[in-house]
């Protein structure tokens, strides 16, 4: 009776995910359709399924060119939801970082901070270009600092944009405020990515933690960072 139970259920497994892998390539299928309200559906679908719409990854990427945009923007999404493994995709998500639509570029920053390491040259990039919207160089500030230790690398280019080496130009699309603002999510990330041997971003830090700031957030934000990195410091030892 035992047997004959444990097979049952190892039948409906296989069944449950036999029509799992049925719908994931009924929908691929689905973005190449030539009504635009079918691809987006479609599009969306898969990114409810999130990791189950693995094997779509390659028709996702492809949806990513499509004309429409809110199918450009849930493909991306579905990308990001799919996660690590959709890491193939860094290189389409990347290009769509210069869609002319906003709400596209968001969904390709959020989905590259989801797929985690393979992404950090590109999210770097995104922070380090002052001509790019400030929302999305945020955005990818804050991919850096959801990667933590493994972001290392980008410390650099956090440094430069935490002491304002690294701003918009005159008349650019995130000046004053806007820079602050990214600022203090670079500042974040330091907090998340870097280590106390990494000296020039603990002087940017201190420099604003301990310096006439005027923007109180921004203070809080080195400050933060800096107690976050000598903390991790104190565990090793």
């Amino acid at each position: 009776m035992r047997i004959t139970i444990l097979g049952s259920l190892t039948l409906s497994i296989c069944l449950v995910s036999f029509i799992d892998a049925a719908e994931v390539r009924e929908l691929a299928q689905k973005l190449k359709d030539a009504d635009s309200d079918v691809r987006r559906a479609a599009a969306k679908e898969l990114g409810e399924l999130g990791i189950e719409a693995k094997p779509a990854i390659s028709s996702l990427i492809t949806a990513t060119k499509d004309k429409d945009l809110f199918v450009r923007r849930f493909s991306a999404q579905a990308l990001g939801k799919i996660g690590p493994d959709a890491k193939e995709a860094v290189p389409a998500l990347t290009l769509l970082l210069n869609d002319d639509k906003k709400e596209v570029q968001l969904a390709a920053v959020e989905a590259l901070s989801n797929i985690g390491p393979a992404s950090i040259d590109a999210l770097t990039a995104t922070v380090k270009d002052p001509n790019r919207d400030s929302t999305i160089r945020k955005k990818a500030a804050q991919g850096l600092a959801k990667i933590g230790l493994q972001a290392r690398k980008a410390v650099p280019v956090l440094t430069d944009v935490v002491t304002g080496k690294i701003r918009s130009p005159k008349g650019g699309k995130g000046k004053n405020l806007a820079d602050d603002d990214v600022r203090l999510d670079a500042a974040i990330a330091l907090g998340a990515v870097a280590k106390p041997e990494d000296t020039a971003a603990i002087e940017a830090l201190k420099s604003v933690s301990e310096g006439k700031q005027r923007n109180k957030a921004l203070k809080k934000a080195a400050t933060d960072a800096l107690r976050k990195i000598n903390q991790s410091d104190k565990k090793k030892k």
